[in-house]
């Protein structure tokens, strides 16, 4: 069975000691790469069965097997779910694709934390103060303004 290049098989009669940590690796990391890091239950169960092609019961042991390594503590109290991050930080999962993605959110946060502070500087810190041409600018990342 073949979903994005990942290859899993499964045994349908699959108990949760049965389930590989390799499948776990596997469907953590094709998800978080694919910006599903954060998924309710019966979203993880579909991602499961979409990736791997087994049966209900197979999505069931599968994340069962992850609450084991786990999952049951990677949770946001401000994002309902669990955390596929998370869970893949806490095992060792990351990859350096993982890592790199990493670097970038960075890199892309620091910079609009400067760009923010710069605006907020020139222009003060209460944005509903702001005309709608600073907020333009603001919102559609005019440089020229500040």
């Amino acid at each position: 069975m073949e979903q994005t290049g990942l290859k899993l098989e499964f045994d349908s009669k699959s108990t949760v000691e049965k389930i590989d940590e390799q499948k776990i690796i596997e469907i953590t990391q094709s998800l978080v790469l694919t910006a599903k890091s954060t998924l309710l239950e019966d979203d993880l169960l579909y991602e499961i069965i979409k990736l791997t092609k087994c049966d209900l019961n197979t999505a069931h042991d599968t994340f069962d097997r992850m609450k084991e390594l786990g999952l049951s503590v990677c949770t946001n109290w401000m994002i309902p779910g669990y955390s596929l991050r998370m869970f893949a930080e806490m095992r060792g999962y990351a990859t350096e694709e993982l890592e790199q993605l990493d670097k970038k959110s960075k890199e892309i946060e620091e910079k609009a934390e400067k760009r923010e502070s710069q605006f907020m500087e020139k222009y003060g810190t209460d944005m509903s103060k702001w005309s709608a041409e600073i907020l333009e600018k603001y919102e559609y990342g005019d440089e020229e303004s500040l």
